[in-house]
């Protein structure tokens, strides 16, 4: 493969403007929702200027999966990157509460563009362990730009809420280098008549897979949601202070997903969902009982080790059962399971909130996690149960 490091970059880079889409607001919430403090609802409202895109995000994937494998990668890449630059940058200018949260909604249609047309890239490629560490280097490198996006983010804010909507705009920058350097492979012209291997797809995989990411994503979006709003009301913290919490989450989780294709070598799939959704749940547990930014910020650090497996292990187990020729759609469905996940985070944890208290809800979600972990134990042990009977025969 020509330039590979180059289409590795570019893969990266393009990547990350999806981290970019929700993460760098989650300093300025606080501010947003004093500035708007006038506009009914305005404590939801602020929250979806962070979710909604999200919610674009998992409506548009399907299709954009469906056109992926219809019309090829690469034209999708490059028109969602500008279209990605142009609506995230309007909450600099904005001042209407309600046209800010359309610019998001654009916002979410084209990172649905990019997100999948990156991921199917890197499934065709790159093969075997190649593309299981390169997965785990996607999901660390998202990670890691969340934490310098976030640190960048919160600086901004704390000079005015408008300023952080400035950093979409590096995507403009990227068009350029993606039409250079990236090619639309080959064998996906060959492969886009019928839909024959359709039946080969292990179905109730790919549905627990998505399944899981969804609901992944609604527990561990309670971070730049939630905990925001927890931090800034134990010490009154700066928005820089903030934006440190939330950018120590995924800088853990960065650092986790690094070593994925080493983990992935030693551990089966099931074992590492377990792994992530326990160690979500210790952290969560902590910032249940934390009664200071420290302690609180122990906790979100250890549930981003945690949460920096989810996303590698869907990716490789959806990339590994997608016949080629569907891969663009089968990752459409993962990638409309995580932003529907992350859109509906505030609203299906809010009522928690809103019986016992933003601190205490982190205890029940810690308890369902637990329980998540338990599952997928319980599968592996199924599975060991299954290949050791049928040795034994």
């Amino acid at each position: 493969m020509n330039n590979k490091k180059s289409i590795q970059w570019i893969l990266l880079l393009a990547s990350s403007m999806t981290v970019m889409a929700g993460a760098i607001i989650a300093p300025a919430l606080p501010a947003i929702n004093k500035n708007f403090a006038d506009y009914p609802g305005a404590e939801i409202l602020s929250k979806l200027v962070l979710t909604l895109p999200g919610l674009f995000i998992a409506v548009s994937s399907p299709v954009a999966g469906w056109i992926i494998d219809r019309f090829g990668r690469l034209k999708l890449l490059i028109s969602s990157l500008f279209i990605y630059a142009v609506a995230g940058t309007t909450g600099f200018y904005l001042e209407n509460l309600y046209w800010i949260l359309a610019g998001r909604a654009f916002l979410g249609l084209a990172v649905g563009g990019i997100m999948n047309s990156a991921t199917t890239l890197i499934g065709d490629y790159f093969q075997g362990e190649e593309r299981n560490n390169f997965l785990g280097t996607q999901s660390a490198f998202m990670a890691f730009g969340g934490t310098v996006y976030i640190l960048a983010a919160g600086a901004l804010a704390d000079i005015n809420w408008h300023f952080p909507f400035l950093m979409y705009s590096f995507a403009l920058i990227l068009v350029p280098f993606a039409i250079r350097v990236l090619f639309e492979p080959k064998i996906e012209k060959q492969d886009i008549s019928g839909d024959h291997s359709e039946d080969t797809v292990p179905k109730g995989i790919m549905w627990l897979v998505y399944f899981t990411a969804f609901m992944g994503m609604v527990l561990f979006y309670m971070i730049p949601v939630q905990s925001t709003y927890l931090f800034d009301g134990f010490t009154n913290a700066s928005n820089t202070l903030i934006g440190v919490a939330v950018a120590s989450t995924t800088l853990f989780a960065a650092l986790s997903s690094m070593n994925y294709g080493t983990i992935k070598k030693h551990f089966s799939h099931y074992r590492i969902y377990a792994f992530c959704f326990f160690m979500m749940a210790m952290g969560y547990g902590v910032v249940s009982f934390a009664q200071s930014y420290t302690v609180a910020l122990t906790g979100v650090v250890v549930a981003g080790i945690g949460a920096g497996l989810l996303m590698p292990n869907s990716n490789l187990c959806i990339v590994t059962i997608a016949p080629t020729k569907l891969r663009g759609r089968m990752i459409g469905g993962l990638t409309m399971a995580v932003f529907l996940g992350q859109f509906m985070s505030p609203i299906l944890i809010q009522p928690i909130v809103e019986v016992t208290s933003l601190q205490q809800s982190f205890i029940y979600v810690a308890l369902f996690q637990l329980i998540f972990s338990m599952f997928f134990l319980g599968l592996e042990s199924k599975q060991i149960f299954a290949r050791y009977f049928s040795q034994a025969r």
